[in-house]
């Protein structure tokens, strides 16, 4: 990609920001949505077009070499992510699921699902690559186990001996079986060649031997042939692609480019560094004389021109007045100053009359309020059904767009071929800065020097005036220690939690939680490698209580909930969770979905699964201290994942007596520390399940911020599981002429794990060409999960929000029935 290109990807996106910026606040209140439908329209354009922009931006970012615009580039990115966030959370709000349906708008939008497919911004572990190095080679150091992939069944699984003589028994007998009967084929076929010699035909025979030959391998010929034509004419037509050296392609191509921008990216940010030094000790050294000589004179200059015209010398400006970037002390035609119009003069002359105008502004507040109050009952019942709060990140963007039209939109760069920082602006950034360090230096001694000025003037005034000054002075103490008080007693906070590794150091925490199987390497897999695809044939279902999600919805809300917040300096500025629950059969992806998401948010793994945990921390201390100690670890070294498998067995009314894991002993200290996290810790207690209705359902709902469902892969995600699959085991020339659609068919019902484990046992070269034939699963296994997805907290309010009449409805069937009375 060229410079010229990502500018523009740049400027399409500013212009789309603009332009949704515009669309967000509508003048007309008409405009404004009143009803669920047209507020989840309302928001879902306005999702989908951040999106794009957000994709935009994120490949700008991702190759723009010049260290000023990746600054600006990377706040308004930042801003667009966190309103995408921001919407998100509405679109949950309004709909009631975190599962929504875009189809309809993206058809009217001309867009597929893949337009508005959710990027992980790379530079989320870019940044922290050093970071991520040394936390990698510490859990090597010291031995980290790799976590799992869950209970993946054996490709082949182990038999008893009797099994195993059976099947050999059974080999054997159809081996001999096969044996005898090629060798009667083949007595037959002498006997039969025996009779031809005897019959003494030999011209005969080798003609009809020489035609089967010339016949077989003419037909194999024309099909050859048939075959390679139907190809170039697939590539003609652009249905096929031809084939190319993968290292001479457009995509190699792509990746060689970038990173050789890498590389530039890092050259230009060190010399962009080495300039900010530089120039701010030569401006420091140069010009900073001056400014402070300055500084001084115009300050000398107003307190005495303040004193020839009010007869005393000003007080001094408040700090946070005096180090405002734009302030400057001046003095105005008539004698007033420009600068103490905020501090001294000012507030002189609204101290000498506090008394006017107090009553009519108060009347007026209390006029306003009254009125505010009639209107804002009026807005209840005439208003919007739905507002929408005001959005911090919304002000960000528009801030940092103007920036980007003021400063780099219309700058041309022609003689900055090689994209290094500019360095006026570098000049300018630094010289206020060095004036605002000035202004801090100069601040206290201007101040020293007008106190002493005033103190030489008031030994002249009387000594009564002295008194008073006192008596003012002790006033002002007992109005502080009175604050003081109130302070204390208001100040009070509920107990801290008592830390039961005090005397540890982190280190040894760390280590421990290693060597005990709790702190383990995440298995390296990207969301991206989780193959499933959005249903195209599902018809609106906006009015739907229960929405099943596809495995690509799945990646794009864990993607939402618990990868992007990691990108952002403090978290709490976004809506995030803390807590998630992947629910569905065996083989579904729950736990390849953990470890992608510890693996893109390059997050620690700590696994807390009670089978994992097994005879280690015995007795109630130990166990408390082993959940205190996972927390404390994870919460001081974000992001961190706490996983658990068959959480619903934490949470059941009942163990099994074989179950010897003792699965319920974490419960209570782990709802403990649970209750206590923040979206700002950065920590997410992320559990799976396969039998969620073994649990207890009141007490394990309400535990999880977010419950989610991986159901088994629909029709398109099946298709592209097997492609996958097939590709990587057969390659991709023998997969170009299996039918995956049938294919897709027939393994209805199977879940992704189920569909690996077919394609690992059963693809062979023989077989590649006879797998349509496996027999299709029972639907009916489903039937469970849904039942129970259906009693989530979030899908019951779902079903009551469709189920409930209108207001409209409501009112015209109390008429109807007024009207019978």
């Amino acid at each position: 990609m060229s410079n010229a290109y990502l500018t523009k990807q740049w400027n399409d996106a500013h212009q789309q920001l603009l332009d949704q910026i515009e669309y967000e606040t509508p003048k007309d209140v008409v405009m404004t949505p009143k009803d669920r439908e047209t507020a989840f329209q309302h928001l879902a354009v306005l999702y989908i077009k951040y999106i794009q922009a957000f994709r935009k931006l994120e490949k700008a970012y991702d190759q723009l070499v010049h260290p000023q615009k990746r600054r600006l580039l990377k706040e308004i990115l930042v801003g667009v992510m966190g309103r995408v966030m921001e919407l998100k959370s509405k679109i949950v709000e309004v709909e009631l699921s975190d599962v929504s349906n875009y189809a309809e708008i993206l058809l009217d939008l001309k867009l597929v699902p893949d337009d508005i497919a959710l990027p992980i911004p790379r530079f989320v572990l870019e940044e922290r690559e050093k970071e991520l190095a040394e936390r990698k080679a510490l859990l090597e150091t010291l031995g980290a186990r790799p976590s799992s992939m869950g209970d993946t069944n054996p490709i082949f699984p182990v038999i008893s001996v009797n099994d195993a003589i059976k099947m050999l028994q059974i080999n054997e007998r159809g081996r001999q079986g096969r044996l005898r009967a090629k060798y009667m084929r083949d007595i037959k076929i002498q006997a039969q060649r025996e009779k031809d010699l005897d019959a003494g035909d030999d011209e005969g025979e080798l003609n009809s031997a020489a035609l089967k030959i010339q016949r077989v391998f003419r037909g194999h010929r024309a099909r050859k042939l048939a075959k390679a034509r139907l190809r170039e004419e697939l590539i003609f037509l652009g249905m096929a692609s031809a084939p190319k050296d993968p290292k001479q392609s457009a995509i190699a191509k792509a990746e060689l480019n970038r990173n050789r921008r890498k590389i530039l990216q890092v050259q230009h940010e060190e010399e962009y560094q080495a300039a900010l030094v530089n120039t701010r000790e030569k401006i420091f050294k140069v010009e900073g004389p001056d400014m402070k000589e300055n500084m001084q004179d115009n300050f000398r200059q107003w307190y005495m021109e303040y004193k020839r015209v009010h007869g005393k010398f000003p007080d001094f400006p408040e700090d946070s007045v005096w180090q405002q970037p734009g302030f400057q002390i001046g003095i105005m035609d008539d004698g007033k100053l420009a600068a103490p119009a905020e501090g001294g003069a000012a507030k002189e002359e609204k101290a000498a009359t506090p008394g006017k105008g107090k009553g009519k502004k108060e009347e007026k507040a209390k006029g306003g309020a009254k009125g505010k109050g009639k209107k804002g009952d009026d807005a209840e019942e005439e208003g919007p059904k739905f507002k929408y709060d005001d959005s911090k990140h919304l002000t960000t963007i528009k801030t940092e767009c103007g920036v980007y039209t003021n400063q780099w939109q219309h700058k041309d760069d022609a003689d900055n071929f090689a994209q290094k920082h500019d360095q006026e602006i570098v000049k300018n950034d630094k010289r206020k800065e060095v004036e605002a360090e000035i202004k801090k230096e100069v601040y206290e001694i201007l101040k020293e020097e007008l106190v002493n000025l005033k103190l030489a003037v008031d030994r002249s005034k009387n000594a009564k005036k002295g008194k008073k000054g006192k008596k003012d002075k002790k006033g002002k103490k007992g109005g502080k220690k009175g604050k003081g008080k109130k302070d204390k007693k208001g100040g009070k906070k509920g107990k801290k939690e008592k830390d039961l590794t005090a005397n540890r150091t982190m280190e040894s925490l760390i280590e421990e939680l290693i060597q005990t199987g709790i702190l383990q390497k995440p298995t390296e897999v990207k969301i991206a490698d989780i193959k499933g695809e959005y249903d195209l044939l599902s018809p609106t279902v906006t009015k739907v209580p229960t929405l099943i999600p596809t495995i690509a919805e799945i990646k794009r809300i864990l993607t939402e909930y618990c990868v992007l917040p990691s990108g952002f300096p403090t978290p709490s500025e976004v809506p995030g969770c803390t807590s998630v629950l992947l629910f569905g059969p065996h083989g579904s992806g729950k736990t390849m979905m953990v470890n992608a998401v510890a693996t893109e948010a390059g997050a620690h793994l700590f696994n807390l699964t009670p089978r994992n945990t097994a005879g280690q921390y015995v007795g109630k201390a130990n166990m408390t201290k082993m959940v205190h100690m996972v927390f404390k670890v994870a919460k001081a070294n974000p992001p961190a994942i706490i996983y658990i498998d068959n959480v619903e067995m934490i949470f059941a009314k009942k163990v099994p007596k074989d179950d010897t894991t003792d699965p319920k002993r974490i419960k209570k200290d782990l709802l403990k520390q649970m209750k206590g996290l923040k979206t700002e810790d950065r920590v997410i207690v992320m559990a799976t399940s396969y039998k969620p209705w073994d649990g207890e359902a009141k007490a394990l709902m309400p535990v999880w911020s977010k419950i989610l469902y991986t159901p088994k892969p629909d029709y398109g995600s099946r298709f592209s599981i097997w492609r996958e699959f097939i590709s990587r085991k057969a390659g991709a020339p023998q997969a170009r002429d299996i039918n995956f659609s049938l294919l897709a068919r027939m393994s209805d019902g199977l879940s992704a794990g189920g569909l690996h484990l077919a394609s690992e046992r059963v693809l062979t070269d023989r077989r590649l060409k006879l797998i349509v034939s496996l027999p299709p699963a029972d639907p009916s296994e489903d039937a469970e999960y849904k039942e129970w997805f259906e009693k989530t907290p979030l899908v019951k309010k779902r079903i009551t929000a469709l189920t409930a009449p209108a207001d409209g409805e409501e009112e015209g069937k109390k008429k109807d029935k007024k009207k019978k009375k």
